[in-house]
């Protein structure tokens, strides 16, 4: 398939980003809850993805549970029938990726994030899309990931999303190891063939980044937690990823 560049659509851009949907106040990070709130208060989705024992894409940032759930267990190693047993600590469900689909029904922008335990899997992309085929919504859609593989393979099998790159300056436990720099300076950017790129806001602004967006490359910002981060934001970044603020509307920042 031939590689073409896709942008993130204006109206994708017009929102704003609820990382892990609109949490807080006793209710869960990922949850169905803070999903409803976003879109009850006019903001994009951030949601992270596993993929289950059984090739299902459940909803929640961790592989391990234990932080966000009444039990340990690890997502990859559970099906989603087990999966079902495990309760949030607000006492919600973990979701999967169909029921949110089925909630957002292209209201509110979705921005999907593939978690991996360890390696790059591809029948966790695989499965991504397949569960995104019958959704209508394609220009309200986009993905992204840390992980260089699998943004070069979503790349390499659609044309229907704006694929993104996930950056910071601490990805891996040895900072200042070579492949840590190649991530962080967006070496693999080119090779990646990504669409646009999710930065740290901690370390923005940065050379590497401004270099992009100067050469037409949207740029995202994360995880915008504060007034002066987003300010900070709106003079290096195209849009935020946010949570526990409330952002100015996209008009007030222009």
């Amino acid at each position: 398939m031939e590689i073409v560049r896709k942008k993130l659509s204006d109206k994708f851009m017009s929102f704003h980003i609820a990382h892990r949907g609109l949490h807080g106040e006793g209710v869960c990070e990922n949850s169905m809850e803070a999903f409803r709130r976003a879109i009850e208060s006019g903001y994009g989705i951030e949601l992270d993805v596993h993929l289950t024992k059984d090739n299902k894409l459940c909803v929640i940032h961790d592989s391990y549970l234990s932080r966000m759930t009444d039990k340990p267990g690890v997502a990859e190693r559970l099906t989603s029938e087990e999966l079902e047993e495990y309760t949030l600590k607000d006492g919600q469900k973990i979701p999967f990726l169909p029921e949110v689909l089925k909630l957002v029904d292209g209201r509110v922008p979705l921005l999907i994030e593939l978690k991996f335990r360890r390696m790059f899997n591809e029948a966790q992309a695989d499965e991504l899309l397949r569960e995104l085929e019958d959704y209508p919504y394609k220009d309200m859609v986009a993905l992204q990931s840390f992980h260089p593989l699998a943004v070069k393979y979503l790349k390499s099998h659609t044309d229907e999303y704006a694929v993104g790159y996930l950056s910071s300056y601490k990805l891996i436990k040895k900072k200042r190891s070579f492949l840590n720099y190649m991530l962080r300076t967006l070496k693999f950017y080119r090779i990646m063939h990504a669409d646009f790129i999710s930065y740290d806001i901690n370390y923005l602004p940065n050379r590497y980044v401004a270099k992009k967006k100067r050469r037409g490359v949207q740029v995202l910002a994360w995880t915008v937690n504060s007034e002066e981060k987003e300010e900070r934001a709106m003079n290096v970044a195209d849009n935020i990823i946010f949570e526990h603020i409330d952002p100015l509307d996209t008009e007030d920042t222009e």
